[in-house]
């Protein structure tokens, strides 16, 4: 099995946002696909437009993942650009209240939550 596919995302076009939906598994070895995608949604669309980052078909969040999504939220907040996390729960919501990261990421369980937080 590869590392596509244990992983996928794939962006939905938006006005108001770049939202990008994750599907899978989000470890050590999948993190650079995930890393690349995020790559490419802070550089799309209009720059002060939030980047959504649909985790809720994520099963798997592991340490190389939550790191990313520190990384990407600091880059983001640079570019006075919000990185919002979107989660209704299970393992990612898990992994990021263990690690305390609920306190520094924007997370939300719904696209119209994400956008309403201004």
């Amino acid at each position: 099995m590869s590392t596509s596919d244990l992983l996928t995302a794939e962006f939905a076009d938006r006005d108001d946002a770049v939202l990008l939906h994750v599907r899978g598994e989000i470890d050590m070895g999948t993190a650079p696909v995930l890393r690349d995608h995020l790559e490419a949604a802070v550089t799309r669309g209009a720059g002060d437009t939030p980047v959504l980052l649909d985790l809720t078909r994520v099963g798997f969040l592991a340490s190389a993942g939550l790191a990313l999504l520190v990384e990407y939220h600091t880059r983001c907040r640079d570019a006075a650009r919000p990185l919002r996390i979107l989660t209704d729960g299970g393992a990612v919501l898990r992994a990021i209240q263990v690690s305390s990261l609920d306190n520094v990421l924007e997370v939300h369980g719904s696209v119209e939550d994400a956008l309403a937080d201004k």
